[in-house]
C-alpha cells in the first residue's frame, strides 16, 4: 500500500478513545453494491454510503462526500484495514488534512468499533444481501437506528447525541465551526 502509515504510529489519544474525530473505515459487501462506513472511536457513531463496487476511488469518494462537510475538528484521521479499497487513502490527507492509518494485517480487533457496527448492519443486511443504489433511504434508516441506540459507555447518550455533542464542543472550543 504506498504510503502506509502503521496503526502502531497513531498519536496518543487516538487509540484510547479520549480524542474526536478518529475514524474507522471499512465495507459491508453485499450481492450487487456494497456499504462504505465509517465509525468515529469516541462517540461510536456510524456513517454509512452505498458504492457500486469496491475500487479504491469509489471508496475514497464515498470518505470524501463523508468527511467534507464535517469541520476540521471532527475529521482528524481515519484508520483503514488493509483492503485493496483503501489504495487512494492520500486523497484524504491531501485533501481534507485527514492522517491515515492502517491496522495490522489480520487483526480486526485494531478496528473494534468498526466491526461492531458492521455487525449490526449485518443484521439486516446478512452476506449474500442484495445492495442497490436504490436502497439508500433503507441504509439511513439502519444507521440511524444504531446511532440512535443508548450506549451504557456512553452514559446512556446514544451515539448521535455524542457526536452532537462534541461538534459543539467544537465549535465552542474555535468560536465558530471553521471548515477547510
Amino acid at each position: 500500500m504506498p504510503g502506509r502509515t502503521p496503526i502502531r504510529e497513531r498519536p496518543f489519544g487516538t487509540g484510547d478513545r479520549e480524542a474526536f474525530g478518529h475514524w474507522e473505515a471499512d465495507g459491508v459487501i453485499g450481492a450487487g453494491c456494497s456499504l462504505h462506513t465509517e465509525v468515529e472511536r469516541k462517540t461510536r457513531f456510524l456513517m454509512a454510503a452505498i458504492i457500486p463496487d469496491r475500487t479504491a476511488d469509489e471508496s475514497v469518494g464515498a470518505q470524501l462526500a463523508m468527511f467534507s462537510p464535517l469541520p476540521a475538528g471532527a475529521r482528524a484521521s481515519v484508520t483503514h484495514d488493509n483492503g485493496a479499497e483503501f489504495a487512494r487513502h492520500a486523497r484524504l490527507r491531501d485533501e481534507l488534512g485527514m492522517a491515515t492509518y492502517f491496522a495490522d494485517p489480520y487483526s480486526s480487533w485494531q478496528r473494534g468499533s468498526n466491526e461492531n457496527r458492521n455487525g449490526m448492519i449485518r443484521r439486516y443486511l446478512p452476506k449474500r444481501a442484495v445492495i442497490d443504489p436504490g436502497m439508500a433511504r433503507e441504509v439511513q434508516e439502519i444507521v440511524d437506528e444504531t446511532d440512535n441506540r443508548p450506549m451504557r459507555m456512553l452514559g446512556y447518550r446514544t451515539p448521535a447525541e455524542a457526536f452532537t455533542d462534541e461538534l459543539l464542543n467544537l465549535k465552542t472550543q474555535q468560536g465558530c465551526c471553521t471548515y477547510k
